[in-house]
């Protein structure tokens, strides 16, 4: 079994709760136990939104100050306000263009830029988490990813368009 807690950090609109639900569908797929936690806030205005995603054992959704293993963000801002949530020696990921301080470049990803590029604004978080998935740390394979987005899929043009934001993800580790 899947042992791992994740932090997903953004802005309204950005896909926080929708990332968090797919990695979500990715453990209930596994066959993993799991629970989570989203604070919505102000996220019809753009304002900060967590979600917590737990994998293992837990009868708590919260993630305490230096205990989460993986942060995984999706607006570059949002680090600063997060970054007390990942333990020593965890995983930070971020949709950033630009450095940041105390960050290895190999841990960032300019997600939004690479969406628009592809002409896919609305798929920014699975570009990001097509990338994540290749990351050593993360939870769940990518292909334990694509199957979580067939499952999710609404319509089969969404089922496409976001099997092809995850895959351009993939292509950028």
């Amino acid at each position: 079994m899947t042992d791992c807690k994740l932090l997903i950090a953004g802005l309204g609109g950005q896909g926080v709760v929708f990332l968090s639900r797919l990695i979500s569908q990715a453990a209930l797929l596994a066959g993993d136990d799991f629970i989570t936690y989203e604070s919505h806030g102000m996220a019809m205005r753009g304002g900060s939104v967590t979600s917590q995603v737990k994998i293992g054992n837990y009868c708590s959704p919260l993630i305490a100050l230096d205990s989460a293993d993986i942060l995984l963000v999706l607006a570059a801002g949002e680090y600063e306000r997060n970054q007390q949530f990942i333990r020593p020696n965890g995983t930070c990921l971020v949709n950033s263009d630009q450095p940041l301080a105390g960050l290895a470049r190999e841990s960032m990803l300019g997600a939004t830029a690479i969406a628009l590029e592809n002409n896919l604004p609305k798929a920014v978080n699975l570009v990001f988490s097509g990338w994540a998935a290749q990351h050593p740390a993360f939870p769940y394979s990518f292909e334990l990813m694509q199957e979580a987005v067939k499952t999710m899929a609404v319509s089969p043009a969404i089922e496409t368009a976001n099997l092809k934001a995850l895959e351009i993800g993939r292509q950028q580790y």
